[in-house]
């Protein structure tokens, strides 16, 4: 999703809600730092508390269970996309929920453990959690200048999932191509053997063929295109202009399609690293955030189990 102006007021939000946080820790923890005196309810005990965890204290058990919810209402943006005809707010609105409130978790997570990372089980949970979150901001910065980049170096775009289906017909052309050749090939050959003086064979047809055979078909059939020389668009057009003056004009059209043909290819593949490159961080920050919800639950069940009676 592309920050726009559309995210004001979520941006605001963050802002007014960071700094009414910033003010309950300070005025719970760090009273003497404030210019003035800031009451606080009755439940969140003394200022500042006597224990020294801060995790432990009322005020950061509501800043850790209120982070753990947001990465609970993170979690469910997967089952939002895939339930999309469900009436609890669209997908836009709880994508930019999943943004703006987990930006929000940074001042709350700090805010639980104080600063400091505490223990060894602290410790791993803070390593998932700066994982996720970089991930996470990775992946929004890619969204922010991916789009533009696709549209600057594309012609055009076609529907991401479809792309091996339109490879194999590029093929299927090409291969069809090949197909006409050999059956001119074919008949010249019988020719040739009837009148042997009167019938010579096509230098365009061997050009062609030798082309599609050595260049074209192993290209266009190729996981991995850009490993070939008409994968370079540089390369592709000079050999693409020596082909054309090659043959005779009747067979410049056939190698006119089959630039275009190679060049659709090519756009494609272009398309498939930029989705690879927009889409591949997700490789980290699903699997990651998952565990973090986990750890996160069972750092919430030992804390429950530490502090009660």
């Amino acid at each position: 999703m592309r920050i726009d102006r559309s995210h004001f007021s979520w941006l605001l939000f963050t802002l007014v809600a960071t700094a009414f946080a910033t003010l309950l820790y300070t005025a719970n923890f760090h009273p003497h730092r404030l210019p003035f005196h800031f009451p606080l309810p009755a439940f969140l005990g003394d200022a500042p508390p006597a224990r020294e965890a801060r995790g432990s204290a009322p005020l950061g058990l509501i800043f850790g269970t209120l982070a753990f919810a947001i990465f609970l209402f993170a979690s469910a943006l997967g089952i939002r996309k895939k339930q999309r005809l469900w009436p609890i707010g669209r997908v836009r609105f709880w994508l930019k929920a999943h943004i703006w409130l987990t930006i929000f978790t940074i001042p709350l997570v700090l805010f639980h453990c104080g600063f400091h990372a505490g223990g060894r089980h602290a410790q791993w949970l803070m390593v998932l959690y700066v994982i996720v979150m970089a991930s996470g901001f990775v992946g929004l910065a890619l969204q922010q200048f991916m789009p533009g980049l696709m549209k600057d170096r594309l012609p055009r775009e076609v529907v991401f999932e479809q792309i091996p289906r339109l490879r194999e017909q590029l093929f299927d052309a090409a291969a069809e191509l090949r197909e006409r050749l050999r059956a001119r090939e074919r008949t010249a050959s019988s020719a040739a053997h009837a009148a042997p003086v009167a019938v010579a064979e096509d230098p365009s047809v061997r050009v062609l063929a030798q082309f599609l055979d050595d260049d074209c078909l192993p290209y266009l059939a190729a996981r991995r295109g850009d490993r070939l020389r008409l994968g370079e668009s540089a390369t592709a057009g000079g050999i693409f202009r020596s082909i054309k003056v090659s043959v005779a004009a009747e067979w410049r059209p056939n190698v006119e399609a089959l630039e275009q043909w190679c060049n659709e290819r090519r756009w494609m593949d272009v398309q498939t690293k930029f989705q690879h490159w927009l889409h591949g961080w997700l490789l980290v920050h699903v699997p990651a955030s998952f565990a973090l919800l986990v750890f996160t639950a069972w750092h919430a069940w030992a804390a429950w189990r530490f502090i009660s009676p």
